[in-house]
């Protein structure tokens, strides 16, 4: 692939149209506007509110813009797609807050640039074109989309199909797309397309540009070398097509630019229409230049792999992430990862999640875009890790008196709701005949749903082991003598019963119910052996020592020559015992693909135990476009983790989905608190690397309670830290808490 990444800018750019699929972007403001660019220029958008009621704008692969050559009559796209018409020089630049895109065709060089209003509900495209030729040029600008409106609003989908229509408003060169559903949820809900150019012709019905039989590859009016036909639009293809004529002398550019977006009425959008266009150059240039939001995080490393994902985009990654779906489960553990980053946002997000907890104390898998009427037996002991981890980072004791709602009604501070967490761990009713937690419908594997009331989740047990010694360490430190006592009883039982009923000999198994054993040697179909039960093992530190190696070598076992399967082999059948991710091709997510979010969880366990070179060599399968997982194979972006390569031979090593996942979490868990064993602990940030051996040199910036430290890291082999902090040394492992908001040194050697 023809690409290459610029660490300072944080910026990605490709120099080739063709890649396999899209390669996107996502960016947003501080409104939750959500703009996703293709490399190919098609863009989708949406707005998802505080309260995690989601508008989209326009329906995916509708806008676009198209230039056309008046005399000839030949059409093109900047972006080669969606014509297909070819173009030279082709150059996409993927940023945190932009997309540019730049191409020359008919002796016109063009550029399309977008960006995202920083406090609106809108997106800014700005299009140039250059004239290099030495005569005069006549050109159309067909900008294009497709207005979608529909929603969600709790507990309420709704449709704009049939209440909205489209109108021409010629007081602000716009299509305009009224919303009139009773159930929307506020009034942010019509939308518009406009131009800063004057329009010559429009279409607000879609099928009269494209034809009723066509495409955008091949658009009726384009290909008919006609004007719009200013039509209008309900029910159906509602959509915004402006067209206007620029007239270009030899050496000559021109700007244009295009805004979309949502409105509440057409008056608003008359009366912002000067102030929207005479904004608009400023909202790019400050999207181009833009670096505030992402980039706390830096490493230099020997991987540079490793530092092009790392540098800019993880971060990106992760935040994108907590846009897109609000969960206990996926937002806690992001929550985790962000508190790297930004602290701010990732305790919103932690106190969203702990408002999503009933009184009971489990808490809801998911509340968009629905709320999960099935209990999911994990999300709290998510929303206790993270919590812990949040204070640690901030040292906010405070925040634990805060009250919380349930969601079911009645409020509780927030140590009060982890409590009751550990009080729902605790119930009698939530364990079957092993003495381990009841999955209910399912763990964090939402695909293994046993169908049996009394099913139990060996990992399960596992994650309430981890969640009581993370709460019995808070209640020692913030004074609550009786839990810090009473749980860490409850944790060696805990342990006990898993390491005498789930130990097969060899490693652990998966799940326990009516039809049998999950991920055991003896099952003829597939799933012997799972690697979560595996990591979490050592990660909750329940593993006795005389069993560790069996284990280990276990989960080497697992290891393919392109990462580690969720379960292996794959499941060749559906099977009743294990659920819905036997019923996939085998191969496919779950069932026996390269599950990405998991190799993760191995990684860390890697690094726990010191085993530097075996987690860095899984890291490597894991960060996009490898040695082992090329991009030209995947066909994903090199600049963002994925969840999952399918395993499947129709499809082998083809990523299955890129941005949405959990991966991107753990992936900078990985690198910032796994190998460069940056710890935070209620007492301050530990540093206890884990550094391959030919890692002799590294560089980390990190921001922990204030305070910038730049790392410098000299491994000379061995595991033992010595620090010095501005040139004097410091006595163990912890960087000092300096609450002075200034940069400060850290030297890291291991000898």
């Amino acid at each position: 692939m023809n690409y290459k990444f610029d660490e300072e800018r944080g910026t990605f750019t490709l120099y080739q149209p063709e890649t396999g699929k899209d390669w996107s972007n996502h960016f947003f403001n501080g409104r939750s506007y959500i703009l996703t660019v293709t490399h190919q220029g098609g863009t989708f958008s949406r707005y998802v509110d505080g309260d995690a009621v989601q508008v989209s704008l326009n329906a995916p692969h509708t806008s676009f813009v198209y230039v056309r050559d008046e005399e000839s009559k030949r059409y093109w796209n900047i972006s080669c797609y969606p014509s297909l018409n070819p173009v030279q020089n082709y150059v996409c630049t993927h940023g945190q807050q932009f997309t540019e895109i730049s191409s020359s065709c008919e002796g016109i060089d063009g550029s399309i640039a977008y960006a995202v209003a920083p406090d609106d509900l809108y997106e800014v495209w700005e299009v140039r074109l250059t004239n290099r030729t030495d005569r005069e040029r006549r050109l159309s600008l067909f900008a294009t989309t497709g207005f979608d409106l529909n929603g969600y609003a709790q507990p309420v989908y709704y449709s704009a199909v049939t209440t909205s229509a489209t109108e021409f408003v010629p007081e602000a060169n716009a299509v305009f797309n009224r919303n009139l559903n009773p159930y929307r949820p506020h009034e942010w809900s019509s939308g518009f397309i406009l131009s800063g150019e004057r329009v010559a012709a429009y279409d607000g019905n879609l099928e009269k540009f494209i034809g009723t039989m066509g495409t955008f590859t091949k658009p009726r009016v384009l290909e008919a070398g006609e004007d719009c036909t200013n039509s209008l639009a309900t029910v159906r293809t509602r959509g915004g097509v402006l067209q206007s004529r620029l007239t270009l002398a030899p050496g000559e550019s021109r700007t244009v630019y295009y805004l979309l977006g949502l409105t509440d009425r057409r008056e608003t959008l008359v009366e912002r229409y000067s102030e929207l266009i005479a904004g608009a150059p400023g909202i790019v240039e400050a999207a181009r230049n833009g670096q505030e939001r992402f980039g706390n995080l830096r490493v230099r490393c020997p991987e540079p792999q490793i530092d092009h994902v790392l540098n800019f985009w993880a971060e990106h990654q992760v935040s994108y992430c907590m846009l897109g779906k609000k969960a206990v489960r996926d937002n806690a553990q992001l929550g985790m990862a962000m508190l790297n980053f930004n602290v701010p946002l990732a305790k919103k997000t932690i106190d969203e999640c702990m408002a999503h907890q009933y009184a009971d104390g489990h808490a809801v898998l998911t509340w968009y875009p629905y709320l999960e009427p099935n209990v999911y037996s994990d999300p709290s002991a998510w929303l206790i890790f993270a919590a812990c981890e949040y204070v640690k980072e901030s040292g906010d004791f405070g925040w634990l008196e805060q009250e919380v709602p349930f969601l079911d009604g009645g409020t509780a501070t927030v140590y009060g709701h982890l409590t009751r967490a550990v009080e729902w761990f605790e119930r009698p009713d939530n364990y079957g005949e092993h003495g381990l937690p009841r999955i209910h419908h399912a763990d964090w594997n939402d695909a293994l749903n046993i169908p049996d009331e009394r099913a139990e989740s060996v990992m399960m047990a596992m994650l309430i082991a981890k969640a009581y010694g993370e709460i019995a360490e808070l209640a020692r430190v913030t004074g609550d003598a009786a839990l810090a006592e009473r749980l860490p009883a409850r944790k060696a039982e805990l342990a006990e019963r898993v390491n005498r009923t789930a130990f097969n000999g060899e490693y652990y198994v998966r799940a326990f119910s009516r039809f049998g054993v999950v991920g055991d040697r003896n099952d003829p179909n597939g799933g012997s052996i799972y690697v979560n039960p595996q990591s979490w093992a050592i990660l909750s530190g329940i593993v006795p020592k005389d069993r560790l190696k069996s284990v280990l070598a276990a989960v080497d076992g697992m290891e393919t020559e392109q990462g580690i399967p969720l379960c292996s082999p794959a499941y060749q059948r559906y099977d009743e015992h294990v659920g819905r991710m036997s019923g996939m091709l085998p191969g496919v997510y779950e069932n026996g693909g390269v599950y990405n979010h998991a190799g993760c969880f191995k990684v860390m366990a890697d690094c726990t135990l010191g085993r530097a070179e075996q987690a860095l060599a899984t890291l490597r399968k894991i960060l996009p476009d490898g040695e082992r997982n090329p991009s030209a194979l995947t066909t994903t972006e090199p600049y963002v983790f994925t969840n999952c390569y399918l395993k499947h031979p129709a499809v082998d090593m083809q990523v299955g989905f890129a941005w949405q996942t959990g991966t991107s979490a753990w992936g900078l868990m990985c690198v910032y608190e796994g190998i460069l064993g940056l710890k935070r602990r209620y007492d301050g940030l530990h540093v206890q690397p884990c550094l391959p051996a030919d890692w002799k040199e590294v560089e980390a910036r990190r921001v922990y309670r204030g305070s910038a430290l730049h790392f410098r890291y000299e491994n000379h082999g061995g595991r033992e830290v010595a620090l010095t902090v501005d040139g004097k040394p410091v006595a163990g492992s912890v960087v000092p808490l300096f609450h002075d908001g200034q940069p400060h040194e850290v030297v890291v050697t291991l000898k």
